[in-house]
């Protein structure tokens, strides 16, 4: 459609998640974040994909915010363009732009966001609401709210903390500096590197191994998450239930039939 902002595409049983505004470094407006929980629900429906690759068009995951909501009267809670802003939206209304986000935490499905270039505002929210992170060399990551006298608004100041520990988070929140694929790494603001020629080629190679995966890699990203607000004994009941579907399901017997015979293992991914 021509008013396509957050392209959909499946390859080899990776939904492609892909912002489509190049032209402002993919900066995110209305139609970015309404589009992106559209996305994230037919990712969810479709029988097709097993993994979610998000990624910005033309070599930059997005730059935040898109700055021409800074004059709308506060269409957003969060950030603009080399970082965040707006204001007057209301508790709901920012309520809705970070369901979008967390719409690719709350998938069964593992959601990677592969980062290239700027990474700024509402991009490393977007990315931290995503069960991993790959980064390429030239990946630039900042929480630049307080550059617009704000706070992270769309989840990162549940998410960074967990990521990076609360210290580390809290320095990146108030400096504001943009952190370099490195670091990021380093810090644990990402798990992947994409040091390839063609970095979103490599981040799909990862995508599409997941995808081919057990239901247990499905499954796992809730479990920990879930597990780190739950006390011991809630977290041990979690995980031993969350085990024995993994024995009942079809993926157990398959890995086991393939271990005895001498092959490779060939998952439904329930």
């Amino acid at each position: 459609m021509s008013d396509e902002v957050v392209s959909y595409e499946v390859i080899d049983r990776v939904a492609h998640v892909t912002i489509e505004r190049p032209e402002v470094k993919n900066a995110m407006s209305t139609a970015v974040f309404e589009q992106l929980g559209e996305r994230a629900q037919q990712a969810a429906d479709d029988p097709e994909a097993g993994a979610v690759l998000v990624a910005g068009r033309g070599g930059t995951f997005s730059s935040g915010l898109d700055v021409s909501l800074f004059g709308s009267g506060g269409e957003s809670g969060s950030d603009g363009g080399d970082g965040n802003g707006g204001g007057g939206m209301g508790v709901e209304g920012i309520g809705r732009l970070q369901a979008a986000f967390t719409a690719y935490e709350e998938l069964d499905k593992p959601t990677i966001a592969a980062v290239e270039g700027y990474c700024f505002g509402a991009g490393i929210q977007l990315a931290a609401a995503c069960h991993l992170r790959a980064v390429a060399p030239d990946a630039q990551l900042a929480v630049m709210e307080a550059r617009w006298a704000l706070v992270p608004d769309l989840g990162g100041s549940y998410r960074l903390p967990r990521l990076v520990g609360l210290g580390r988070a809290t320095e990146l929140t108030m400096t504001a500096r943009r952190v370099d694929a490195q670091e990021a790494l380093a810090i644990g603001l990402a798990e992947l590197s994409l040091d390839g020629p063609d970095p979103l080629a490599q981040a799909h190679e990862i995508a599409a191994r997941l995808a081919a995966g057990p239901g247990s890699v499905r499954r796992a990203p809730r479990l920990l998450r879930e597990n780190l607000d739950r006390d011991r004994d809630a977290a041990l009941r979690a995980e031993a239930e969350t085990q024995l579907t993994c024995l009942k399901g079809p993926d157990f017997a398959e890995a086991v039939g393939a271990a005895m015979e001498g092959r490779s293992p060939s998952f439904s991914g329930t």
